[in-house]
């Protein structure tokens, strides 16, 4: 997939500024709506809420006992059968610039994924289009590059990955070289000293030869 290069110099400050936080990316992958194995006996128990602090989600009886005293919490909608988060929760803990909005129960909330490829989740092509995925944007360019939390992180986090892998990979070769200089000069110590020991046997041998015998009287 290609970036236009604003995006990929988004992604290389974001990468330097460590933006990509540990718990979005299991963020992206939770399940929620789905009824809370907990209190599976009480009514309202979706999991309609996620805690940054545990990483996990919840459902309001989850979410009023001491357990979640304190924690960061997110409320999560459905808008156009995908996941969606109101902006003035999500706001205080990663930057959402540029992430479409969109109306839902009286909230401005931005969605979780790329909303489905109908109405507003339509794919065009130029202006007017996710900068990642292409869907169109109420207002591109001037205010919207993205039009979900995902295609705003999840290329940041890909990059991430690799830099880190890449990095790992330098560190193998860095440790091989040296591990090989290691073996290599041990190698040329012990034919040292085996040349050493050899030398000295032969002048062992030599200088036995001269040695004088004492004559029969």
């Amino acid at each position: 997939m290609n970036f236009s290069t604003p995006v990929m110099q988004q992604d290389d400050n974001a990468i330097q500024r460590n933006d990509m936080t540990h718990w979005l990316e299991k963020f992206f992958n939770m399940t929620f709506f789905s009824k809370c194995s907990v209190h599976q006996y009480l009514q309202k128990n979706e999991l309609k809420r996620y805690c940054i602090t545990c990483d996990v989600s919840a459902c309001i009886h989850c979410i009023s006992s001491k357990l979640h005293d304190g924690h960061d919490i997110l409320t999560i909608y459905r808008h156009v059968y995908q996941e969606a988060v109101p902006l003035s929760q999500l706001e205080n803990h990663i930057d959402c610039s540029k992430i479409q909005t969109y109306k839902c129960n009286q909230n401005w909330v931005i969605s979780l994924k790329p909303l489905p490829h109908t109405g507003s989740g339509a794919l065009i092509q130029g202006d007017g289009a996710c900068r990642v995925c292409k869907r169109k944007l109420t207002k591109p360019n001037d205010e919207f590059w993205f039009c979900s939390i995902a295609c705003k992180f999840q290329p940041i986090s890909r990059r991430r990955n690799r830099a880190q892998i890449g990095s790992q990979a330098t560190s193998s070769q860095t440790r091989a070289v040296a591990t090989q200089d290691h073996v290599s000069t041990s190698q040329m110590g012990v034919a040292a000293v085996e040349a050493q020991a050899s030398t000295s046997q032969v002048e062992r041998k030599r200088s036995r030869k001269g040695v004088p015998r004492r004559a029969n009287s």
